[in-house]
């Protein structure tokens, strides 16, 4: 049996994708409890728990091509109805899943993610030199070019930092087919697009920038500024519930709709005596909050509750006995 790490790997029926998990998934785990972690689940499982971390198919919808929307409408209406377990990442996106989904506020449990694991590789700073970056000198943006990450709204900050001298540097790949991109005329010209990079790459990246930006106008949790801040890199982020509830006073805020705004609260940051080193330890505390271990624990917590509940059995069709 193969395994990764210490986790046995068993093979199972064939297909792929949404076909293998709806067809397929069901039967594997039909004496058991199954855990999805990544927003979709098989609709006639009878025990199992579902991690969706946002609701941004109907809050953004923009942003999604209209395949996808139907698709998570479907199979998250569909899991909330028949009554699974549901874990998300934060107050916010519990509330979106209430009022989007009509799940009950009990069926819903809330496990902040955890930004220790940006510290677990080792920093490459090469990075820097490969793109002409310089410690100190560039403001860092970590985000792709999706239209709710809202990068166009960082035009300004753009040529306000190159007449410093500086650089926005933005990191991060195209996704293509689920999201819909945002038009290049009016996306920031005065910056240097990294492109993806590496775990390595991005913790330098984090660690000798002037600051973080994060100018996305939705998220579930927004994991990039929890890792700035492991990386005690100080956060400006888009003024938006999630990133309220999530960097509390760690972060300056800015109007996501507003150019001028983020170009104001960056200034502001690197102009104005001890506002970043202020803002690194109340980020270094904020941390305390937000750790893997801990979220691990929790979500054991919930796998308990769940399998001590009264499971329904599913007979499994010999013809979907596991693969051996």
């Amino acid at each position: 049996m193969a395994r990764s790490g210490q986790v046995p790997i068993r093979p199972f029926g064939y297909g792929s994708g949404h076909l293998w998990e709806q067809a397929m998934l069901p039967w594997a785990t039909s004496d058991g409890l199954l855990v999805n972690l990544g927003n979709t689940a098989p609709l006639l499982a009878r025990r199992q728990i579902v991690v969706i971390h946002d609701c941004g198919w109907a809050s953004v919808p923009d942003a999604y091509s209209a395949r996808f929307r139907a698709t998570y409408r479907v199979m998250q209406t569909g899991l909330i109805a028949r009554r699974s377990r549901i874990v998300t990442v934060s107050e916010f996106a519990r509330g979106e899943i209430i009022r989007h989904l009509g799940a009950r506020p009990e069926q819903v449990s809330v496990i902040p993610e955890g930004g220790e694991h940006v510290r677990a590789v080792a920093a490459d700073a090469t990075v820097l030199a490969a793109n002409d970056l310089v410690p100190g000198r560039y403001v860092l943006v970590v985000g792709n070019l999706v239209a709710h990450k809202n990068l166009r709204v960082l035009a300004k900050l753009g040529e306000a930092l190159e007449a410093r001298g500086m650089v926005l540097a933005i990191a991060g790949a195209r996704r293509d087919g689920i999201f819909l991109q945002q038009g290049g005329a009016d996306m920031p010209r005065a910056a240097r697009y990294l492109g993806r990079v590496s775990d390595g790459a991005l913790r330098a990246l984090y660690e000798h920038a002037a600051c973080f930006v994060f100018p996305s106008r939705y998220e579930g949790f927004g994991l990039p500024a929890v890792e700035a801040m492991a990386c005690a890199c100080p956060v400006v982020a888009s003024d938006i519930p999630v990133l309220r509830e999530v960097c509390g006073e760690a972060a300056l805020f800015a109007d996501a709709f507003s150019q001028n705004d983020f170009v104001r609260q960056v200034m502001r940051l690197l102009d104005e005596d001890g506002l970043a080193g202020r803002l690194r330890e109340a980020g270094a505390a904020r941390l305390l909050r937000y750790n893997w271990a801990e979220a691990s624990t929790a979500m054991a917590n919930v796998i308990q509750a769940a399998l001590h509940a009264v499971p329904t059995h599913v007979r499994r069709p010999p013809s979907m006995e596991p693969s051996t």
